[in-house]
């Protein structure tokens, strides 16, 4: 006689044993023929800071992502300086900040009346100056000269050639420039710029003090 066959649903070999999944490439792998290639997620990148920006070689309000922003507007330059001192003084990261001058333009301030006089007595001042210093040379690093008659006859000499110079330099501009003057480079009105993510503290801290 033969055994009964067993009735039931037949039991293959793959249910007693783990079933092998396929291996996954890893990220920077090749993928197998046939199946689709593991793409790394993308990590969000971060907003560069100050700090960075600095570490970058970059200062200023212009530099980084965000767009500088307009915090305080001053029509002379020192009240511009007060405001980024201030903020300086308050611990504001001030490697943020720029100041821009717009409408620049030349002033030249006139001193006075020039005659031929007073351009010789200009030049003799500047010629002292340097016989003086060619003095102080000549009795460092030349050996066997005596220290005081050097001193003077730089001195001298320096003095005259310097008038002369003076003398001569403005009796050829024939009376044309018979004043002297002083020139500065000036704007109509200086803009403190921060940049972007630290614009809005900066207003606040400026708006809550005496420059703003």
């Amino acid at each position: 006689m033969t055994d009964p066959t067993p009735t039931g649903p037949a039991r293959g070999p793959s249910d007693d044993t783990p079933t092998e999944r396929p291996a996954v490439p890893q990220y920077g792998e090749y993928a197998a023929p046939g199946t689709q290639p593991v793409v790394p997620p993308q990590q969000p990148q971060a907003e560069s800071t100050g700090s960075a920006a600095e570490s970058a070689g970059g200062v200023g309000a212009f530099v980084g992502g965000a767009y500088p922003q307009v915090v305080a507007t001053f029509t002379k330059y020192e009240d511009a300086q007060g405001a980024v001192d201030y903020l300086s003084d308050e611990g504001f990261p001030v490697q943020n900040v720029s100041i821009v001058g717009h409408d620049i333009r030349t002033v030249e301030n006139v001193s006075g009346r020039l005659t031929k006089g007073k351009a010789a007595s200009r030049g003799g001042l500047s010629g002292l100056w340097f016989g003086l210093f060619l003095g102080l040379l000549f009795a460092v690093f030349v050996p066997g000269v005596q220290i005081i008659p050097a001193l003077l006859t730089a001195i001298v000499v320096g003095a005259l050639w310097g008038a002369l110079f003076g003398f001569v330099g403005h009796a050829m501009t024939r009376g044309q420039r018979d004043f002297s003057s002083v020139k500065t480079m000036e704007a109509g009105r200086y803009e403190v710029l921060v940049r972007g993510e630290f614009a809005t503290k900066a207003q606040q801290m400026l708006t809550d003090n005496v420059y703003k």
